[in-house]
């Protein structure tokens, strides 16, 4: 039951969205980006809720363009949960049910049956503003399961909860999530819950996807800068060609002249060089890779778990009890060039 999005426009203004993806079945993508990149639009693309100019949306290998939203039986979680306050939680639950004409039997083992996927058993009956955040929460997801969607669409549903009972969400979100094979996007701004909830991620930039991959890949080896800066996974920095090696690729940097191994595409008019947090040593490293360098250190900024220390040409991020060199003072550090990958 894989949901396939295939050259699907749309204009606003002076904004448009351009879209090509898929979704596997019982696969979660993660719809990750800066805010006004186009991640809801996307969805209300998807769901029906707008209209697309071009394009073709196919679930299970069926054309879903000219069903009107309430025929494509794809649930959406909003950011606000749009949960009824005049209904009690069995009635959210069972209101998709009852515009499909469920019988009502029927309703109430989906019913029972939701409520013990999301944890809420015995809560049938209670009313909307007597819950929890977090049990609002799961009744929305609940409402959304209940009628065994052909694709599962949410947009930011965590992003109006605290930070403890935010990362709740997500672990039981994880588990309720493995009991439906639809396929689902989940839209956030947020890089780790995208990178903890998303089988796959796709960042957006300007109403269309930069980068589709793993979280791993895409924040230890981004293929582009602007993936490389949204998930703060290393630093970035402009560079010029020296030479071709059978080792790699020699540049020169604002750093020095570095070693880049080969096999990842670079701009020839712009070359740019990617160095991830992990390449980056102050401790004595004596294996072939590692190079020592010598720079000035600008000013530290301890931030409880981690202590970051401002250099030129960028910031190195060390262990809360690292002992903070002084400003002006030279720091010394070693860089492994085998994690170094070009960026476009």
């Amino acid at each position: 039951m894989a949901l396939k999005v295939i050259g699907v426009k749309k204009s606003y203004g002076n904004f448009s969205v351009s879209l090509d993806f898929s979704v596997e079945e019982g696969e979660t993508l993660a719809l990750v980006g800066p805010s006004g990149s186009g991640k809801t639009t996307a969805l209300n693309l998807i769901a029906g809720l707008a209209e697309m100019e071009e394009g073709k949306l196919i679930i299970d290998g069926e054309d879903f363009n000219l069903l009107p939203c309430w025929k494509r039986n794809i649930s959406v979680v909003f950011q606000d949960l749009a949960l009824f306050p005049h209904l009690d939680v069995a009635g959210n639950i069972a209101y998709g049910l009852r515009v499909r004409k469920v019988p009502i039997k029927k309703q109430k083992e989906i019913i029972d049956s939701t409520l013990e996927l999301v944890r809420l058993q015995g809560c049938a009956s209670r009313r909307i503003h007597t819950l929890s955040g977090g049990e609002k929460q799961r009744v929305a997801i609940a409402r959304s399961l209940a009628c065994n969607p052909r694709a599962l669409l949410l947009d930011e549903p965590f992003s109006s909860l605290d930070a403890p009972l935010r990362k709740e969400m997500r672990r039981e979100f994880l588990e309720i999530r493995s009991r439906s094979n639809a396929p689902c996007i989940f839209v956030t701004h947020d890089q780790e819950e995208a990178a903890m909830l998303g089988d796959r991620l796709a960042l957006m930039s300007n109403g269309h996807i930069a980068e589709t991959s793993t979280a791993r890949e895409i924040i230890l080896s981004p293929k582009t800068e602007f993936a490389a800066r949204f998930f703060g996974a290393g630093h970035v920095l402009p560079c010029k060609i020296l030479s071709k090696r059978e080792a790699g690729t020699e540049v020169s940097t604002s750093l020095g002249d570095l070693i880049v191994l080969c096999g990842s595409e670079f701009d020839p008019a712009n070359p740019k060089v990617f160095i991830p947090h992990d390449a980056i040593s102050l401790q004595e490293q004596h294996e072939p890779a590692w190079k020592v360098f010598n720079t000035k250190c600008i000013g530290t900024v301890f931030e409880g778990s981690k202590l970051v220390i401002k250099l030129l040409p960028f910031e190195i991020i060390a262990g809360p009890r690292t002992p903070p060199p002084s400003q002006d003072s030279t720091v010394t550090f070693w860089l492994d060039q085998s994690l170094l990958r070009f960026v476009t």
